[in-house]
C-alpha cells in the first residue's frame, strides 16, 4: 500500500480527494491537512510515502513545507497538486525539492497513476506546466549575478547556480546518490540534470564536464 497524506485548504477538496483515491486497493490515505504547518507536522507523525501538497495555503505555503520536509526527510516523495499553472510557483516548487507537478484539472485515473509513478521515483510533470519546468531546470528563472554566462563555439550558455553546485560535486567525484541528497532531489531527476549541463557545455560524459570545469574556472 502507498501511505498518502493530502494537503489542502479546502476542505470539500480534501474529503473528494480522500474518496477517491481510497477507492484504488493500492493507496493508503493516511491523513490529511489543511495548511503547511499541518503538513509538517502530519509528515513527522506518519511517515507517509507520498505527499499531495496544495501550494497556496495560509500561513506556511505548500512551496516552504516541501522543502522543510525535504530538509528532514528526503525519502518522502512531495506531488504538487494545484490550480497554479504559474512559472514562478512550479520554478519554486520543483527547485525546493517537489518530486512532481500536477493541476487539478487531472482526472481521476490518472491521479492515482501519477501517484504510483512518484512512488517509484518518477518525476510527472503536468504537460500544461512542461515548459514552465523545462525553463527552470534550464536556470532561465536565477539571477544572472547567482549563475555563470559563458560562450562556447558561438553560442551563449546560461549556468544556473544549481548547474555550478552540480558541476562541484562532479569534479570532487561525488556519486549520483550523493548529489541527489545534498539537493534533495531524486537520483532519476537529478541524472536529467546532469544529462542537462553535459549538454549545454557539449560534453559527452561527467569527465568531459569536470575537465571543462577545471579549465574555464567554473569551480
Amino acid at each position: 500500500m502507498i501511505k498518502v497524506l493530502i494537503i489542502d485548504d479546502q476542505q470539500l477538496l480534501l474529503d473528494l480527494m480522500s474518496h477517491l483515491l481510497e477507492k484504488s486497493e493500492e493507496i493508503d490515505v493516511v491523513a490529511s491537512g489543511r495548511d503547511g504547518n499541518q503538513a509538517i507536522g502530519l509528515a513527522e507523525k506518519h511517515h507517509p510515502d507520498v505527499i499531495l501538497m496544495d501550494i497556496h495555503m495560509p500561513d506556511c505555503d505548500g512551496i516552504e513545507a516541501t522543502k522543510k520536509i525535504k530538509a528532514h526527510n528526503k525519502d518522502i516523495k512531495i506531488l504538487i497538486l494545484t490550480s497554479s499553472s504559474e512559472d514562478e510557483d512550479v520554478h519554486k516548487a520543483l527547485s525546493n525539492g517537489a518530486d512532481g507537478y500536477v493541476l487539478k484539472t487531472i482526472g481521476e485515473q490518472e491521479l492515482v497513476a501519477v501517484i504510483k509513478s512518484v512512488h517509484a521515483d518518477m518525476e510527472v510533470i503536468h504537460r500544461d506546466v512542461r515548459d514552465a519546468a523545462l525553463r527552470s531546470r534550464a536556470g532561465a528563472f536565477d539571477n544572472t549575478e547567482e549563475g555563470r554566462h559563458l560562450m562556447i563555439d558561438g553560442v551563449h550558455i546560461a549556468l544556473s547556480q544549481r548547474d555550478l553546485d552540480v558541476i562541484r560535486m562532479i569534479v570532487e567525484g561525488k556519486s549520483t546518490k550523493e548529489m541527489a541528497e545534498a539537493l534533495f532531489v531524486s537520483e532519476g531527476r537529478l541524472r536529467n540534470i546532469i544529462t542537462e549541463i553535459i549538454q549545454k557545455l557539449m560534453c559527452e560524459n561527467r569527465t568531459q564536464v569536470a575537465v571543462f570545469a577545471l579549465k574555464n574556472n567554473l569551480v
